[in-house]
């Protein structure tokens, strides 16, 4: 079936619990009413609230875990001798490398067993591998300790995109993710800054310590209050074929058929089960072939090179950041770089605005300019701002590390918020236009983007010393924002061509239906 749906000539003005749903396509002809329904997206608004804040803020903490440390690498240096002071680089740079590994290992794994499963077990290993680095003896011990929290913690990215997704209806799943990268943002912004005052009174190992606290109520909240949002859905399509053009109808009745007997009431009881499925091991062999398939698709390889170059852009700044800022002219004290992140949560909050709800309401402009009709391209549109703005961050931070007598540490400060704001909505766009597009594979595709733009990631963090020594910081920065800029001008024809790109690969590629 296409992924369009059409809009109701006229909404009724109507209470917001009775609102009908404007982008609801026939995939989801569902009783938003239903209170027993076990589809997710029946939960009630209080449900999927607190299940986008509870995997915001293990997206929080994972973040700060594995990236948190470029700011108090002194203190981590002084832990051991002169001989290890080489390898204590691996303990930044392994992170991104493991999450990547993590993506590709427990995103087949959620498809057999659910999403619940795998999100709690990564629960369990962050506060494990937790305690492993907050009790580890030597550097080698630490290192794979850290390399064991970042396979945990590579959920992070693709699992709680794919939730927060499932949770929410399609007119609903901008703001959603955007939410969610808000509450993100913003805590690690928080956490940076008591980072710097953390450390140096307590020391690395509470650093820890604290985060595996967290973690640990984090892993009780979601036992009790994060549903398993994996639902099996009856298609409904009135007989079109997969890829048709012919609109869905708009509904908030449905002939869907619940099955208690099979998935159970939802009742508390039924909610605290860690297993709702029979594990369908065959499927990981499908998962992985799915997103091999992907890669035949210009599309998903574009969103995929889109979000690593944006990705190299905050990898950039916040590997960087701190040596322009503590050297001379501008002499910042090291308490000062806690406060350079809240930067990154002013951005947080900018991008709530403009590019989660400016999603959504751009898609809801577009459909009424097109008749009612919805297309997911809509969604790229919103990636023509931060594609504006990555590449004017990066000619700005370049000149100013470059030439910092002749800038104000402003030139540092807002590129490194800004280049973060980029990627965020780099990130959400390809999450909402994935999930739009193809429903029944986005979760290999997900993977495809998480997970490959995490392997780029690695490469740039040991890569960037050389290029900075070969370059310097304006001519890395000026070869960045081309980079940047070509692939942001290739999201043209992703636009023009994507609606023949969808369907020709649902035809062949994924020839059964997928939504």
């Amino acid at each position: 079936m296409s992924s369009s749906c059409r809009l109701p000539a006229e909404t009724p003005r109507v209470s917001e619990q009775q609102r009908i749903t404007t982008f609801q396509c026939a995939t989801y002809w569902l009783t938003t009413t239903v209170s027993r329904s076990l589809d997710p997206l029946n939960l009630p608004l209080w449900r999927k609230n607190i299940t986008v804040l509870i995997v915001g803020l293990y997206s929080a903490f994972a973040v700060l875990a594995t990236s948190g440390m470029g700011a108090i690498v002194t203190q981590v240096r002084e832990m051991y001798p002169p001989e290890d002071q080489d390898r204590v680089s691996d303990l930044l740079t392994h992170p991104t490398l493991f999450m990547g590994i993590g993506n590709l290992l427990a995103m087949p794994l959620c498809v057999a067993v659910g999403r619940r499963p795998v999100f709690l077990l990564s629960l369990v290993i962050l506060v494990a591998s937790g305690i492993g680095c907050a009790c580890s003896t030597s550097l080698t011990s630490h290192i794979a300790a850290r390399d064991i929290l970042s396979v945990a913690a590579g959920q992070s990215e693709a699992l709680v995109a794919f939730m927060v997704q499932e949770v929410h209806f399609l007119h609903q799943r901008g703001r959603a993710a955007t939410w969610n990268a808000a509450i993100q943002g913003v805590v690690t912004g928080a956490m940076f800054v008591a980072t710097t005052y953390l450390v140096p009174a307590w020391g690395v190992r509470w650093w820890y310590g604290v985060i595996t606290i967290v973690n640990g109520v984090l892993l009780i909240a979601s036992f009790f209050l994060v549903p398993e949002t994996m639902y099996d859905r009856v298609l409904e399509d009135d007989g079109n074929e997969t890829g048709s053009p012919k609109a869905a109808r708009v509904t908030t009745t449905t002939n869907h058929t619940l099955d208690p007997e099979r998935y159970g009431a939802r009742t508390w009881r039924h909610d605290l089960k860690v297993f709702h499925f029979k594990p369908r091991w065959h499927e990981t062999w499908t998962f992985y072939k799915t997103a091999a398939l992907s890669f035949c698709i210009p599309a998903i390889v574009w969103l995929l090179l889109l979000n690593g170059a944006f990705l190299g852009v905050y990898v950039f700044h916040s590997s960087t950041f701190a040596t322009v800022l503590l050297g001379p002219p501008y002499l910042f004290e090291f308490g000062f770089l806690g406060f350079v992140q809240l930067a990154i949560v002013l951005a947080n909050c900018i991008g709530l605005v403009v590019i989660g709800y400016g999603s959504d309401w751009i898609i809801k402009l577009m459909s009424r300019l097109h008749k009612g009709i919805y297309q997911p391209e809509y969604r790229l549109l919103s990636a023509i701002l931060p594609s504006i703005i990555a590449v004017v961050s990066c000619v700005i931070y370049g000149q100013t590390a470059q030439h910092p007598d002749q800038w104000s540490w402003a030139g540092i400060v807002v590129p490194y918020a800004a280049g973060y704001l980029a990627f965020l909505g780099a990130n959400t766009v390809s999450i909402t236009y994935v999930v739009d597009s193809w429903p029944a594979e986005a979760g290999p595709m997900l993977l495809v983007v998480a997970a490959g733009r995490g392997f780029i990631s690695f490469g740039l963090s040991y890569a960037l010393v050389p290029w900075i020594a070969r370059n310097g910081y304006d001519g890395s920065m000026r070869e960045l924002a081309i980079i940047c800029g070509v692939f942001a001008l290739l999201g043209i024809p992703c636009y023009v061509f994507g609606r023949n790109i969808r369907v020709w690969s649902k035809k062949r590629l994924y020839p059964s239906p997928a939504c």
